[in-house]
């Protein structure tokens, strides 16, 4: 008897476990689809062109790595 619950309570952790991973992964994968697509909905068809004509046009500044441009 004594076996067949350890049994039981390794399957139930085992499987809480392996809920707790899966939660984590989704977790991190919105996280990081929050932080880096910028660009969703009907912005995604804003062409080079189009995003180009905003940095010239003075709506956009391009990125330059910590230096303003």
């Amino acid at each position: 008897m004594l076996d067949r619950f350890g049994e039981a309570v390794s399957v139930v952790l085992g499987a809480l476990a392996l809920a707790y991973l899966v939660y984590e992964i989704d977790r991190r994968k919105l996280k990081l689809r929050d932080l880096f697509h910028v660009l969703d909905g009907e912005e995604a068809d804003t062409s080079a062109a189009d995003l180009l004509s905003m940095v010239e046009s003075g709506k956009l500044q391009p990125y330059s790595r910590g230096v303003p441009a």
